[in-house]
């Protein structure tokens, strides 16, 4: 019982360290990938195998406090719950697919769904190769913009390099996009995006308790100072050998004023579980 408590006072303290960025700049993410660090991944190659041995979490998550809007056109309640799924398959030991389901719920509905798919190559010791395709739909709802029903959908090419020790995992990345609808700015007053560049963190802070961050910039101008930015940071607890008690928040800001006149920031503060396998 006495290990146990102390596994959770990280999870207790946790609060007190996600307070700090109220007072800093509040940041965005849509369908992006979560980034969970994992210090010792065991890969099982589809290709060279013949196996099929998927690796993700299940994952759970109450929103207190929150005040990200529930659908695309970024109307409606704010969310409360999040569940979801994250699925690794790797085709060989360079290569892995990911899939990754977000859904969204106000607390009596359920309001919206995030889909991303990603395959990532790796090209070296370092250079990583990704090609991914992120989706977001209202349930029983209609986004517009500018006048049109719309759902958000993203298509992008980009790399990344990979720097790690025994607990520390370092990959700054960028990716452009063929094709998109998305628009820059929380008020999608922008020009169509056309590159996300930001880092991945990830800490091992002893063997029970991970620490993960993640930092986007959105520009619809290339290799240029975003008018967006989110950050995730998340910080995972593990009670058993099969849950993880989990908090952390997202948070998102315009970094220049949109042409509407607007300067707009959300965020989410979460409290949650997952179930790895």
């Amino acid at each position: 019982m006495v290990k146990k408590i102390n596994r959770l006072i990280p999870f207790l303290l946790c609060p007190v360290t996600l307070m700090a960025p109220f007072f800093l700049v509040p940041l965005q993410v849509n369908a992006q990938p979560m980034f969970i660090y994992r210090p010792e991944v065991k890969k099982v190659s589809l290709l060279e195998t013949g196996q099929v041995k998927p690796r993700g979490e299940l994952f759970a998550s109450l929103l207190l406090p929150s005040n990200f809007p529930s659908f695309n056109d970024f109307s409606g309640e704010p969310d409360r719950w999040n569940f979801g799924f994250q699925i690794y398959l790797d085709l060989t030991f360079s290569s892995e697919l990911l899939a990754q389901l977000v859904t969204h719920d106000d607390g009596h509905n359920r309001t919206k769904f995030d889909w991303h798919f990603s395959f990532r190559q790796h090209l070296g010791p370092y250079l990583v190769l990704i090609a991914g395709h992120d989706s977001n739909h209202d349930s029983d709802h209609l986004s517009y913009l500018n006048g049109k029903p719309f759902y958000l959908n993203r298509n992008y090419l980009g790399f990344s390099l990979c720097f790690r020790t025994k607990n520390v995992y370092f990959e700054p990345f960028t990716w452009f996009f063929h094709h998109t609808n998305q628009r820059s700015y929380l008020d999608l007053s922008g020009e169509k995006l056309k590159q996300e560049y930001g880092f991945r963190l990830g800490f091992s802070l002893s063997s029970e308790v991970i620490l993960s961050w993640q930092t986007i910039f959105q520009t619809d101008v290339l290799f240029s100072k975003g008018q967006m930015v989110l950050v995730d940071l998340i910080l995972r607890v593990s009670f058993l050998s099969w849950l993880e008690l989990a908090c952390g928040g997202s948070f998102w800001n315009d970094l220049k004023v949109s042409r509407f006149g607007h300067r707009q920031t959300f965020y989410k503060i979460m409290w949650g579980v997952a179930i790895p396998f």
